[in-house]
């Protein structure tokens, strides 16, 4: 947020002004901004008094610092408020402005068909079209009201997944429409998302969810070819003809998708093109990296067991036996070919700012947080669940062909078959030793943990990406200050 003038209390001048540590700061069209990571939201454009304060606040009296800098105190602490609000500044008697909780909500993954009509090689699901039934659809809807009535959930958020889930829309729409009732007796709202390959939008769907509120993610990994080589048809074929024709549907419809990007070795090259697609038809993303959950490994390595040359793209083959000699970490030639080609979709976000919708707000790089600190990568296990069409539970979508998993039982609320799902090697401490130093820790808190549970046999090392998480951060602050200077008033005075 840009800084404004507040009034400012009027005994500021004796009281010693310091710089938070870990603070990032940068410039972006000659203005200064800065970033706290233990805030909320806390990135800001620096007015000159503000980023001279900000530089020279190292425990002297406002007064001390505004003879030093020859400006008249009461021009410095006009900026005190809203720099000491971010945290970006100490000053006793002006704390950092507290985090206001959200309602306690469950977010809770739904595989509602383990059938799909594409056969990409990445995908960790256990394809035997199977669906989730009605006796186990019943049982959840029992869990969810345990869930609300035991555990004081208020919101509840399911996204809708497979296999391809809009082969079920039907199924989606009736479970939606009646669990939505029930938990509003219980005195809690509830929430979805459709996670789809975007190929099959049946008639009136797209109308429905925009009606319904309900969000729509669609899955793309290229244009044209790439898309056709990464999300190949069952039974051979692409899938790029219709996935445009499923993005008009929506797009008719008044919906507009955002685009879940999962980059590997077969499609990095063509994610800049990717991403020229994605900004020209105004579509939030997300780049989420390949990960191998078999050996824990970086798939974005083409060097590793698992990836075969192929009309020339790498294609993924699936392997029997995780790659017991693959290295814990990306680096080498691979690391340097990930950070020329994301160095190259940042620039070209850049260069088309302003975009829409807002990249800051819609903007994800895998489980990276910069809005707000993270103890961990995400909340698998505490507040976010999987439940397969089987009524397995899981505290992670990815994990629930694997371990730790639980069944369904309809009088049991869901968070407390949580235990039961997350075992001592897959719970994550904030930070890992080895991240203590870093800078970035309160926004990566050492990426997935299933990841390295599977790599290390518990969770709390270094991602294998580590390295592309520290160099992607300062990119993303970079250009959302420089959506902000964009927004903002041009005199940095």
């Amino acid at each position: 947020m840009p800084l404004d003038d507040h009034a400012p209390p009027t005994d500021l001048a004796d009281r010693p002004v310091r710089r938070a540590e870990g603070l990032y700061l940068g410039i972006v069209r000659g203005r200064r901004f800065v970033h706290n990571p233990r805030g909320r939201d806390a990135l800001a454009l620096l007015s000159r008094d503000a980023a001279a304060l900000l530089d020279l606040a190292d425990g002297r009296t406002l007064r001390e610092l505004a003879a030093a800098l020859q400006r008249p105190v009461a021009a410095l602490a006009r900026e005190l408020p809203l720099l000491a609000r971010n945290g970006f500044v100490q000053v006793p008697g002006l704390p950092p402005a507290p985090r206001a909780p959200g309602p306690p909500s469950l977010d809770l993954w739904v595989h509602v068909t383990n059938a799909c009509n594409l056969d990409c090689p990445y995908c960790y699901i256990q394809k035997d079209g199977r669906a989730l039934s009605e006796d186990t659809a019943r049982a959840l809807q029992s869990a969810l009201l345990a869930t609300v009535r035991s555990d004081g959930v208020r919101a509840v958020h399911l996204r809708f997944a497979g296999g391809e889930p809009l082969l079920r829309f039907d199924f989606i729409r009736g479970f939606f429409e009646e669990t939505r009732a029930l938990l509003a007796r219980e005195g809690a709202t509830l929430s979805a998302a459709v996670l789809t390959n975007g190929t099959r939008v049946p008639d009136g769907a797209a109308r429905w969810m925009r009606e319904h509120g309900v969000s729509v993610s669609v899955s793309i990994d290229g244009v044209g070819a790439v898309q056709d080589a990464m999300r190949p048809s069952l039974g051979g074929g692409g899938s790029w003809a219709e996935l445009e024709r499923g993005l008009d549907a929506f797009a008719a419809a008044g919906v507009r998708p955002y685009a879940l990007v999962t980059v590997g070795a077969a499609n990095l090259d063509g994610v800049p093109a990717l991403t020229d697609w994605l900004l020209a038809r105004e579509m939030g993303f997300r780049y989420s990296l390949v990960r191998d959950l078999d050996g824990g490994a970086a798939l974005l390595d083409a060097r590793l067991p698992g990836w075969r040359p192929s009309v020339g793209l790498l294609q993924l083959r699936r392997r029997a036996a995780p790659a017991v000699d693959a290295p814990p970490m990306l680096e080498g030639d691979a690391l340097a070919r990930v950070l020329r080609v994301f160095g190259e979709c940042y620039d070209r976000i850049e260069r088309a700012m302003p975009v829409r919708p807002s990249f800051r707000r819609t903007h994800r790089f895998c489980d990276l947080q910069w809005r707000h600190p993270i103890g961990r990568a995400c909340a698998a296990g505490e507040r976010s669940l999987a439940v397969s069409h089987d009524g397995r539970i899981s505290a992670c979508q990815a994990a629930l062909h694997h371990e730790g998993t639980a069944a369904l039982a309809g009088d049991t609320a869901l968070l407390a078959l949580a235990p039961a799902v997350m075992g001592p090697s897959f719970q994550q401490r904030s930070p890992g030793a080895e991240c203590q130093g870093c800078r970035f820790r309160h926004s990566c808190a050492g990426g997935c943990p299933l990841l390295l549970h599977r790599r290390d046999g518990h969770a709390h090392g270094r991602s294998p990406y580590c390295e592309v998480f520290r160099f992607v951060l300062p990119r993303i602050l970079r250009i959302a200050a420089l959506e902000l200077a964009l927004d903002a008033p041009q005199n940095p005075g």
